[in-house]
């Protein structure tokens, strides 16, 4: 994320426009939650908002990353696979929920055709929630637990995929104990 100049993001205006996002965008879609839309919201300029983020959707997507940040925490004292499990079963629960599965689902689609949503959703909701199964699986390795030579990044796709194609396509998400197949299917792989 690049840091910007000026003086630090206030906290209260940072939450204003925050829930402001949110809520336009649970309530009306992800086109609902434009730079107006959230200042008039927020009650904040929109050169505020322009100020420390670069699109309504990086607002929108880091917003939706807050609510769950505890989802890429490791949970104290997993093993390997226990926190592969809590990573995956975290993404795949986000994702069935029945309003944020649809919404991020939109986002994605907004994507395809907006190198600004595109570059927000990698880097608000792709990348930090990657970096903390890569960081786990760089963990394994460290500890021996996984050779060397493992393809840290095939085995993240590997992971995670499962329930983003489930949301894209419409299917049921992945039960837990489908999470935790799809986990032990995938580790005994590399081990």
């Amino acid at each position: 994320m690049a840091t910007r100049r000026g003086r630090p993001r206030s906290e209260a205006v940072r939450s204003a426009v925050l829930a402001a996002a949110a809520d336009l965008a649970r309530h009306g879609g992800p086109g609902a939650a434009t730079i107006d839309a959230i200042a008039r919201r927020a009650e904040v300029s929109r050169t505020t908002i322009y100020k420390w983020w670069p699109s309504a959707a990086a607002i929108v997507l880091e917003g939706l990353l807050d609510s769950v940040r505890e989802s890429i925490v490791r949970p104290p004292g997993s093993t390997t696979v226990q926190a592969l499990i809590h990573h995956v079963g975290a993404l795949n629960a986000i994702l069935a929920d029945a309003t944020v599965g649809p919404l991020l689902r939109n986002v994605m689609s907004a994507a395809a055709g907006d190198p600004a949503i595109q570059a927000a959703l990698l880097e608000r909701w792709i990348e930090p929630r990657r970096a903390a199964v890569v960081t786990a699986l760089r963990d394994a390795v460290a500890a021996g637990e996984l050779d060397a030579g493992t393809d840290i990044e095939v085995v993240v796709d590997a992971l995670v995929s499962p329930p983003y194609y489930r949301l894209v396509f419409g299917m049921p998400p992945l039960s837990d104990e489908a999470v935790t197949a799809l986990v032990d299917t995938v580790w005994r792989g590399c081990v």
